[in-house]
């Protein structure tokens, strides 16, 4: 079986800006990791601050609830902060190597 043949073209990036594209990418994924991580505080202030000393107490299943909530989201982002450091790895392989290629 023969390799497929990339044809040439004119505006195909350098391996320098595709590298900066990968960390453009990552940087902009933990930007939208942070601001589902700041949403979700903000929904939890707004549940502790409902359920003040001047309000009722919260109920055991609300706070069950919520913790589950929260819960599943932080570990969606763990998940995701694991799969972008292994990209960020990555990353700095493919530069690396460039690096000694270029040597």
């Amino acid at each position: 079986m023969t390799m497929p043949q990339i044809p040439e073209e004119k505006f195909r990036p350098s391996l320098d800006e595709v590298v900066v594209d990968l960390m453009e990418s990552i940087a902009l994924e933990e930007i939208a990791l942070s601001h589902l991580m700041n949403a979700e505080a903000e929904k939890i202030q707004m549940f502790v601050g409902k359920h003040d000393e001047r309000h009722d107490k919260p109920r055991i299943h609300e706070m069950i609830e919520l913790n589950k909530m929260v819960n599943q989201l932080l570990e969606i982002v763990v998940m995701k902060e694991w799969m972008l450091l292994r990209k960020l790895q990555m990353v700095v392989e493919i530069e690396r190597e460039s690096y000694e290629c270029e040597e």
